[in-house]
């Protein structure tokens, strides 16, 4: 027992200071160290894994679980963005917008399967009455099944105000690929940021609601561009075989590029919100998680609608992998966010989320 105590004590060790950090990786550029970004992305599991060791050292009358137990209490600020209990609801909509952002994978046009849901895809959006809708991943295809979906979703839209853009086959922005709609008239709307190199970016339409001008910035940060031999690769782990060690080498010198070139994102959006003249509501796929630079650089000061009102879990990409919240909808710290939502549909890989916000 001796020695499986020891045993266990150096990886509760190696745990907590892969933990403490995790803690660190939100505020170092990707740039200039990009191996603490990993563990900011692995924050959840380090969780869980000290709190398993904790069970361990509880279990066998051993005291050594405060070890772990200070430091998850160190990094508490970390918990509420991705758990929360009690959402925060009303039924009040004077002076609010209801919003909607979603990633929508171009409503399931690269897939080989056909699009189920679309009826309640429908119904869900007539239960919101969304006031602003972001998505990203949009663009109309011509197939029949996806052809009908933007039919009757500019349908729907009839009678809103947008601006969609997107990038063409020489890569310059033009077309289609993400859209805001607004009930509200639109004055003002362009690009905040663009990557030559890159199909990310980022756009904005000041609406005036309410007697006010707001501004929408709806952001597809970074991908990371996995493709099926990697996501094979983690559904099998293996360390014996070739094929598979080799694309643990290709995941990690991808995951390092998005988060290099998030990094610069994420800064180009901050020094737009801080030059804004308007108040901000920022919605869009950031593809990383709530404990990473990226998120934290354009949160700023801004409030994140799920700490505010949402409940549970806060997992917004239901794909392979990364299983966490990389969706966000953010607001001015002056605003309140009530009856946040996040539903599946089966032809994205990301939860259609939705709140209210008041506008003070």
């Amino acid at each position: 027992m001796f020695i499986i105590n020891r045993i266990v004590f150096a990886l509760n060790g190696l745990a907590i200071l892969a933990l403490l950090l995790s803690y660190v990786a939100p505020f170092v550029s990707p740039e200039l160290y990009w191996p603490v970004a990993f563990l900011g992305l692995a924050y959840p599991v380090l969780v869980l894994l000290n709190c398993v060791l904790m069970v361990y050292w509880i279990a066998v009358f051993k005291l050594r679980f405060l070890y772990s137990l200070i430091i998850i209490l160190l990094g508490y600020n970390f918990i509420p963005s991705y758990v929360q209990f009690g959402a925060k609801a009303t039924s009040e909509n004077e002076n609010s917008l209801s919003i909607v952002s979603f990633n929508s994978k171009y409503f399931g046009a690269y897939e080989s399967k056909k699009i189920e849901q679309p009826d309640r895809f429908f119904e869900i959006l007539d239960k919101i009455n969304p006031d602003v809708l972001c998505f990203q991943e949009f663009q109309n295809y011509h197939t029949p099944i996806e052809k009908n979906m933007f039919k009757r979703l500019f349908k729907r839209m009839k009678g809103f105000y947008a601006y969609n853009i997107g990038l063409d086959n020489e890569g310059t922005l033009n077309g289609k690929g993400m859209v805001i709609f607004s009930r509200y008239p639109i004055i003002d709307s362009g690009v905040v940021e663009h990557q030559e190199e890159t199909s990310n970016f980022t756009l904005f339409a000041d609406i005036v609601a309410h007697g006010d001008t707001v501004r929408i910035i709806n952001t597809h940060l970074q991908s990371i561009k996995f493709d099926p031999p990697q996501y094979d690769a983690v559904k099998n782990i293996s360390l014996t075989n070739d094929s598979a060690v080799s694309q643990y080498t290709t995941i990690t010198k991808k995951l390092k590029r998005a988060f290099v070139k998030r990094a610069k994102q994420a800064e180009a959006v901050r020094d737009f919100i801080e030059a804004s003249p308007h108040k901000i509501i920022l919605t869009g796929d950031f593809n990383d998680s709530p404990t990473s630079y990226a998120f934290r650089t354009v949160k700023g000061k801004m409030k994140d609608a799920f700490v505010e009102a949402g409940s549970g879990f806060s997992r917004t990409y239901v794909g392979a992998m990364p299983s966490f919240r990389i969706d966000y909808m953010l607001h001015d710290a002056s605003f309140q966010s009530s009856n946040y939502y996040a539903k599946v549909f089966e032809f994205s890989d990301h939860k259609l989320l939705s709140c209210t916000i008041k506008l003070k």
